[in-house]
């Protein structure tokens, strides 16, 4: 299947999902990438490194090409849906400050709901057969 039929295929098959108010791309370096999967295990996986695809024999080679394309598919997304890049390379302290602000002002002027509580619907049965 060519890339673009592909890339139809799914949005067909997606579009009656309702669209996020915000969604995230952690862009991060392949290198960058490379190294946090190789500092927390001793291998990259089979799947992850595409080596299924045949792009190349060595398996980090193969990686850089399968990822490469997969970030290269997201950065066409982040225009076309508006996705708010998060600089994925600073420390996770700075990335989730960032995204509780980014939340902060998204939701500033919205109107506060109250939750309903639950209802139990057993209870209100046995209340309704009582009758």
């Amino acid at each position: 299947m060519a890339r673009g039929v592909g890339r139809r295929w799914v949005r067909n098959l997606y579009r009656f999902a309702i669209h996020p108010s915000l969604a995230f791309y952690f862009r991060v370096p392949l290198d960058v990438a490379l190294g946090r999967i190789l500092g927390g295990r001793d291998a990259i996986k089979y799947y992850e490194a595409g080596m299924d695809l045949g792009l190349a024999r060595d398996v980090e080679e193969s990686f850089r090409i399968f990822q490469g394309r997969i970030i290269d598919e997201y950065e066409k997304m982040v225009q076309e849906f508006g996705l708010v890049v998060i600089d994925a390379s600073r420390s996770i302290e700075e990335q989730q400050q960032q995204m509780r602000q980014i939340v902060t002002d998204a939701l500033a002027g919205t109107k506060k709901t109250r939750i309903r509580k639950w209802l139990d619907l057993s209870t209100m049965v046995k209340k309704a057969s009582r009758k």
